[in-house]
């Protein structure tokens, strides 16, 4: 739940070309179910394993929380409005301009730089709209395709939290990745110089041929 004297704020649609971010509904649970049972997805990460039943209860969490103003896990959709991945904040404080980064995205769309661009324009609207000084990651130190997305955001690992999480019954060690205000400001893009903005860049451009 929000604090005490913290602003109420709306779950926003951010337009990035042929994908955009927008907020959940219900009728994004059956196409999330599809990726999150794919072991890819879930390998290196604490995501549960998903069924129908958590998934549901999963999406009514995000969309009650759009109410309380505790979180914000945006759909990310494509050109048809069908759901691909999720980007998003899974906590907030608007005491502390802090928030955590999160995001998953369907293997069909790895490799494409759908989810820089979802990051960076959410950076972009936590930054201005929702006053962030701070945004933090956890990625689970196996996990080098996110690990990469986060450094090619311009995001610095702090340190390492050993068995930090649970995943799927084991200790898993996790990294912290920190990106602050002050420092997205001074690259209009909030990424490493020479990285493109373009969604599209994955597939042609070797230095992005990773990323998710």
């Amino acid at each position: 739940m929000p604090t005490v004297g913290e602003e109420q704020k709306k779950p926003p649609i951010l337009e990035l070309g042929d994908v955009r971010l927008r907020p959940l509904s219900t009728r994004d649970a059956p196409a999330l179910l599809a990726y999150l049972s794919d072991p890819r997805v879930i390998e290196h990460t604490s995501i549960p394993i998903a069924t129908p039943e958590s998934v549901a209860a999963a999406v009514a969490r995000d969309m009650a929380a759009y109410r309380e103003g505790s979180s914000f896990r945006l759909a990310l959709a494509s050109s048809d409005d069908r759901l691909i991945g999720i980007c998003g904040f899974n906590t907030w404080s608007s005491v502390h301009r802090h928030a955590e980064l999160a995001y998953e995205l369907a293997p069909d769309y790895w490799g494409r730089g759908y989810m820089r661009a979802a990051v960076l324009a959410l950076l972009r609207w936590g930054f201005s709209d929702l006053s962030l000084n701070r945004v933090h990651a956890f990625v689970m130190t196996t996990n080098a395709r996110s690990i990469q997305l986060l450094k090619r955001c311009g995001f610095t690992r702090e340190g390492t939290l050993r068995q930090y999480r649970i995943a799927r019954g084991l200790p898993k060690d996790f990294h912290v990745f920190a990106l602050l205000a002050q420092d997205f400001a001074c690259n209009k893009a909030g990424a490493s110089p020479n990285q493109s903005l373009d969604p599209t860049a994955g597939r042609r451009t070797e230095r992005l041929k990773d990323e998710l």
